[in-house]
């Protein structure tokens, strides 16, 4: 067997220990057989931090491991609780009330007035830590202050409680290894697009990660259209109007208005109409016959002899030396 690289031992660890659901003993086995990273990432200290505090919740070690887990980002807000908590009851258990309240809370130099006083983790302060640490301060020497802290903070149950409060916040926050996020770009949600961009040795390595029948189902994905929509990009399509839009409006500003033409043209129509109309009636009047037929180069003769020749054309006759007009 190979042996295991230290970034792949990270990769391993960082994923075993962050399963709550991992027992205890696996754990340990595991860090015999892998070698710690020296530089583990924030999600590996935490789960070591974590493990740790769950196997000893209540303790001095317990103490130091909650200012460390407050010094990592983002640690769960159930944090200022438990701490305070296990250093109350680390000093109202202890034999000598005075001595063990002195060296946690007691100005300036006190464990846990320096965790949460200036300087310390924004996350162990609050109004509420303050007044307890200053309480405790007052209580050296006075034992009627000693006997209430004791009836406040004395219930270990209690203070495992506010631990155990913590450790399922920290649990539930801690996120998917890098592994598992690994594995969704390869065979989850984000698979079609890494195997896209993936040249061919690569996707030969993903096939063997990812097995024949997984490997097969994102082929056929691949092969299939990315969308439906118009090829055409929004940008582009506005860009083809905008340049129409403004095309047309400097044709409008160039081009001369036609109405004045086509109603001179109009005009000279009627005129003739009105001429022609004239001479029929004075034929008529003179008794002699029309000449007028059907209009049209093709319509019929009164003897149907086929079309006609000669006679007027109509307005509505095709001329190919006719200028036509538009009236915008």
């Amino acid at each position: 067997m190979p042996r295991v690289t230290p970034v792949g031992a990270s990769l391993i660890l960082e994923h075993v220990l962050a399963d709550p659901s991992v027992p205890a003993a696996v754990v340990t086995k595991l860090l015999v057989a892998l070698p710690f990273p020296s530089h583990p990432t924030p999600r590996l200290r935490r789960a070591v931090l974590l493990r740790r505090l769950a196997a000893d919740p209540v303790s001095e070690s317990s103490l130091d491991t909650l200012q460390l887990l407050a010094a990592l980002p983002a640690p769960a807000s159930p944090i200022a609780a438990a701490h305070i908590a296990v250093a109350a009851y680390l000093a109202v258990s202890a034999s000598d009330f005075d001595d063990a309240a002195g060296a946690l809370f007691a100005r300036p130099n006190g464990r846990a007035r320096l965790a949460v006083d200036e300087g310390g983790s924004p996350a162990l302060a609050s109004d509420e830590v303050m007044t307890t640490v200053d309480q405790f301060e007052a209580a050296v020497g006075n034992s009627f202050s000693q006997a209430v802290l004791r009836g406040l903070w004395g219930d270990r149950s209690a203070t495992e409680e506010r631990v155990r409060e913590l450790l399922a916040a920290e649990w539930a926050a801690i996120g998917p290894s890098l592994l598992v996020q690994a594995a969704e770009r390869i065979v989850g949600d984000g698979a079609v697009e890494t195997w896209r961009a993936a040249d061919e040795a690569t996707r030969a390595k993903l096939r063997i990660l990812a097995g024949e029948e997984r490997t097969h189902e994102i082929l056929s994905k691949l092969e299939e259209p990315t969308s439906s929509a118009n090829p055409i990009s929004t940008p582009a399509v506005e860009k083809v109007i905008n340049s129409l839009k403004t095309s047309c409006a400097e044709l409008h500003s160039v081009v001369e208005d036609p109405l004045p033409a086509a109603k001179a043209v109009a005009d000279e129509v009627l005129a003739a109409r009105t001429e022609k109309s004239v001479s029929l009636d004075a034929e008529e009047a003179r008794g002699q016959p029309t000449t007028c037929g059907t209009a049209g180069p093709s319509a019929p003769n009164d003897k149907g002899k086929g079309p006609s020749t000669g006679k007027p054309h109509s307005l509505m006759d095709w001329n190919p030396t006719a200028r036509t007009f538009q009236v915008w």
